[in-house]
């Protein structure tokens, strides 16, 4: 059976903190995993948002159980 660490508690104490370690794990995964190919495409420079943020986004939405893209997308702006 596991056991849990004390050690390794973050406690998020806003759901903006949330956001940014989320932002934080999933860029590392990102970088980890995503193949080459997705990373270095054409026109990577020129986009507004990384793919990172992107994904947090799209998550974080869905975590706090908004329906609505644009509902979401002007409360993240």
């Amino acid at each position: 059976m596991l056991k849990f660490q004390n050690n390794n508690t973050t406690v998020i104490a806003t759901f903006k903190d949330f956001i940014l370690i989320g932002y934080v794990i999933i860029d590392n995964l990102y970088h980890q995993f995503a193949p080459p190919q997705v990373i270095n495409r054409r026109y990577v420079l020129d986009a507004k948002l990384s793919d990172s943020e992107i994904i947090t986004i799209s998550i974080c939405g869905g975590l706090a159980g908004i329906d609505s893209e644009n509902v979401w997308f002007s409360f993240v702006r």
